[in-house]
């Protein structure tokens, strides 16, 4: 009987701080995990993040690339359809006439409008009565547009071109523009601009 009552106080004792060391170990395993977890989510937010920029870039470009190619098509269909071209004093707008109509092209900042002008309409075409006007709107994001016309020399026909220059990159960086060029008339080329109705058969 002493001796069960002499061990128990003394089995007491040296469980107590094994039970301490437990509940500290337990602490820093939680400690631990918080702080691994944290770490994780830190990581899979960012690249989340980056994949969802790199989906949106991904995106505009195509839209960009899709928009540049309605343009070019279109553009050269009205120049090579063209039986004249007048450009404006400002540069910023092309007055092409077809057989079919007459089709205003006007550089609008970032925006690149085919306004066809109609009988009701005034004559002059500007960026503001251009948005009420019929016609299409090619629109480049962080870019300038610009229209060319060079006039031809000894009888050659002039070359219209479309102009899309990226705006600088934050770090300084510049790229080319892209180009879209077109020979006015070409449609023509192989008309007989000699003959009259009278002398035609």
């Amino acid at each position: 009987m002493k001796r069960s009552y002499c061990r128990r106080p003394v089995s007491l004792v040296a469980h107590q701080p094994r039970q301490r060391t437990r509940r500290g170990s337990w602490l820093a395993q939680a400690v631990i995990t918080m702080t691994v977890m944290s770490v994780l989510m830190t990581l899979i937010s960012t690249t989340l993040f980056r994949m969802y920029r790199h989906q949106t870039v991904m995106v505009e470009r195509t839209f960009q690339t899709s928009t540049w190619l309605r343009l070019s098509r279109d553009f050269r269909q009205d120049v090579h359809a063209a039986t004249s071209i007048i450009q404006s004093e400002d540069g910023r707008q092309l007055e092409v006439t077809t057989p079919d109509a007459r089709v205003v092209w006007l550089a609008d900042g970032e925006i690149v409008r085919r306004v066809v002008p109609t009988p009701e309409t005034s004559d002059a075409v500007t960026s503001v009565n251009a948005v009420t006007l019929p016609g299409e709107a090619y629109v480049f994001a962080d870019n300038t547009t610009r229209l060319v016309l060079t006039s031809g020399v000894s009888g050659a026909a002039s070359v219209a071109s479309v102009e899309v220059t990226p705006l600088p990159t934050p770090n300084g960086g510049t790229l080319p523009p892209d180009v879209t060029v077109a020979t006015t008339g070409l449609d023509h080329r192989f008309a007989n601009r000699d003959s009259t109705p009278e002398a035609q058969p």
